[in-house]
């Protein structure tokens, strides 16, 4: 096995790289499938029974008991809501002073490290993309064909940085960039769409895992 691309095919880093990225999204894509369920939940009912029958049909002392239950509810949940929030902050800071342990990660906290783990990856692969020629196409691609990958490839690695900083930004709390991170994951799944049918039709999926040209 040979460490850089050549006449061979890819060499042993560009598949690390690439098979380390594959499983960082679909990490990645997991965390924030669970955290969008997590957040589609309906919260407590604050309401408490009997509060239908407020009003006339009650007693004042009644009518303040309900209250009481339904502000007692409602100061606990804003409490929840508070130390989601803090915790989500703490895991940020301690992502930039190095002292989180995977222990204390709540599932914000794995979704911004995932996201800083493939925007690395991300720099990693246009750096050794430099440093190493790419092998020659597979003679089973027409020139359409590789006109198609090579657009979907070089758009898949520019949403590798987008997906995951808009995600990151989003997890810290500016709503703002919805938006953009929503048309970034439709883009990425269309770009792959296009990658992976082309690649499986022409079958030469082998150039990723076995390493030749032909």
């Amino acid at each position: 096995m040979r460490w850089r691309n050549g006449e061979h095919g890819y060499g042993i880093v560009t598949k690390v790289l690439h098979w380390s990225t594959v499983a960082l999204l679909l990490g990645q894509l997991a965390v924030g499938y669970v955290m969008d369920e997590a957040a589609d939940r309906p919260g407590p009912d604050c309401d408490p029974a009997g509060e239908d029958r407020s009003g006339g049909d009650t007693s004042d002392a009644e009518e303040r008991r309900l209250d009481e239950l339904e502000d007692r509810c409602e100061q606990a949940q804003e409490a929840r809501e508070e130390d989601a929030e803090e915790a989500v902050g703490a895991a940020w800071s301690d992502l930039w002073t190095g002292d989180l342990g995977a222990g204390d990660l709540t599932l914000p906290g794995w979704h911004v490290v995932l996201g800083l783990a493939i925007i690395a990856i991300g720099v990693l692969r246009v750096v050794w993309r430099r440093m190493t020629p790419l092998p020659p196409w597979d003679p089973r691609l027409t020139a359409r064909d590789r006109v198609v990958l090579h657009h979907a490839e070089r758009t898949l690695l520019a949403l590798l940085f987008v997906v995951p900083a808009t995600g990151i930004v989003l997890v810290v709390g500016d709503g703002d960039l919805v938006p953009l991170h929503i048309a970034a994951h439709l883009c990425f799944y269309v770009a792959l769409v296009v990658h992976v049918a082309v690649v499986v039709r022409r079958r030469v999926v082998g150039r990723m895992l076995g390493g030749r040209t032909g």
